[in-house]
């Protein structure tokens, strides 16, 4: 077979210039935006403008320089794909050129190819490769393995540098969507509390207002009774019963009313409002409504008292209106490290189709959990039905919410 082609570099140049220069011949040399450069360095022009006739291509920038302080300048001022240096130069050799570059930062993960006209000994070629060699290339050249090398470089330089831009946009994306999860979360806390504060006034008005007009009309509705009873009179039974709904509505409207506007701020207001909604639960939907909570227990503070009650009278309005449950039990423990409250319910349980339908309100109760720095699991019962836990650490619960 044909011995493949190669080029004669020269050895011991005189020095021309002192700078790195732009090889400028033919246009695929020119400097563009976006195109990559490759650092030769040689003491002799001439083996410059045989590495420049190699390795010209589209795209590629070979910068030349004749000393090493012209090869550290451009190291300096720009950023190269590798460097193809030779190994004997006067003043500074290439390894020890390659030892200095090594020590800088910018440039010391730059690949070097070192040429060299003489075989060295396994000593210096391991310090080559020390040094950032990734191969060593005798003289006279073979073209294609050196135009080869130097384009596997460019290849990863490329790659890498490609890399580095979707990793700078991923970044800026993952920033951008953690500014809108905040700026969400932040609009979800903000109508959170206005909704707090609007069922609170609801709540306030319903007691004041409404109960109280009732209140009325059942002292009306009394008199009335009595006055038809003295006369005699049949309707006197039917204003007994009307007197008999207002009850009942009076007891209806004070429940809502304690519903959106449970937590007073004593020592046992989340024990009250829960033992409230229990009686209230029971009341108004005609089912076993229980809750075990002693008044003993750890004092939470308002702003988290508000959505753990929130919690609890989601997950019993969930199992009545989906799950369809008769047996609601509400309750409220106190553990080393946390506060535990417990929803469970003997309903249809977590079949597909409730859970779908529940997708909101779990969403909400999930949300109100992480406000308060709580965790949230909603799992089926060991008997059917669900189970709703909230666990609010000891800590959490007298440190502002977040």
């Amino acid at each position: 077979m044909p011995s493949s082609p190669t080029s004669t570099v020269q050895q011991k140049p005189p020095a021309r210039d002192h700078l790195a220069t732009p090889l400028s011949r033919g246009p695929a040399l020119v400097a563009t935006n976006g195109c990559v450069k490759v650092l030769l360095v040689d003491d002799d022009a001439r083996n410059l403008e045989v590495l420049e006739s190699i390795l010209a291509a589209p795209g590629l920038q070979l910068v030349r320089a004749q000393t090493p302080e012209a090869a550290l300048l451009a190291l300096v001022n720009d950023e190269f794909a590798c460097i193809v240096l030779d190994v004997q130069m006067p003043g500074m050799s290439g390894l020890d050129l390659a030892s200095l570059i090594k020590t800088r930062k910018r440039c010391s993960h730059i690949p070097i190819v070192f040429l060299t006209a003489y075989f060295h000994s396994d000593q210096e070629i391991l310090q080559g490769y020390g040094v950032g060699a990734v191969d060593f290339l005798t003289k006279p050249l073979n073209p294609q393995i050196l135009k080869s090398k130097v384009g596997v470089l460019v290849d990863l330089f490329t790659t890498n540098r490609r890399l580095v831009a979707m990793n700078s946009a991923l970044e800026q994306e993952i920033a951008q969507r953690q500014k809108a999860e905040e700026a969400l979360s932040q609009a979800n806390s903000e109508l959170a509390t206005i909704s707090e504060r609007e069922q609170q006034r609801i709540g306030q008005d319903l007691h004041d207002g409404l109960c109280q007009y009732l209140t009325g009309l059942k002292f009306k509705s009394s008199l009335l009774e009595q006055k038809l009873a003295k006369l005699g009179l049949s309707e006197a039974d039917d204003a007994r019963c009307i007197e008999a709904l207002l009850n009942q509505a009076i007891e209806h409207a004070r429940h809502l009313a304690r519903g959106l506007n449970p937590i007073r701020l004593e020592a046992d207001g989340l024990v009250l409002a829960l033992r409230d909604l229990a009686a209230g639960v029971a009341s108004l939907f005609s089912v076993q409504c229980s809750c075990a909570a002693p008044s003993g227990i750890l004092s939470v503070d308002h702003p988290r008292a508000i959505h753990l009650f929130r919690i609890a009278q989601e997950a019993t309005s969930n199992a009545i209106k989906h799950g369809k449950a008769t047996h609601i039990d509400l309750r409220l423990v106190q553990r080393a490290d946390w506060l535990e409250l417990t929803i469970a319910d003997n309903g249809s349980g977590m079949a597909t189709g409730t859970q779908a339908n529940r997708g909101t309100g779990l969403h909400i109760m999930h949300y109100r959990a992480r406000t308060i720095g709580a965790t949230l699991d909603v799992k089926s019962g060991p008997c059917g039905g669900v189970v709703v836990t909230c666990t609010l650490p000891s800590a959490a619960s007298s440190s502002p919410p977040r």
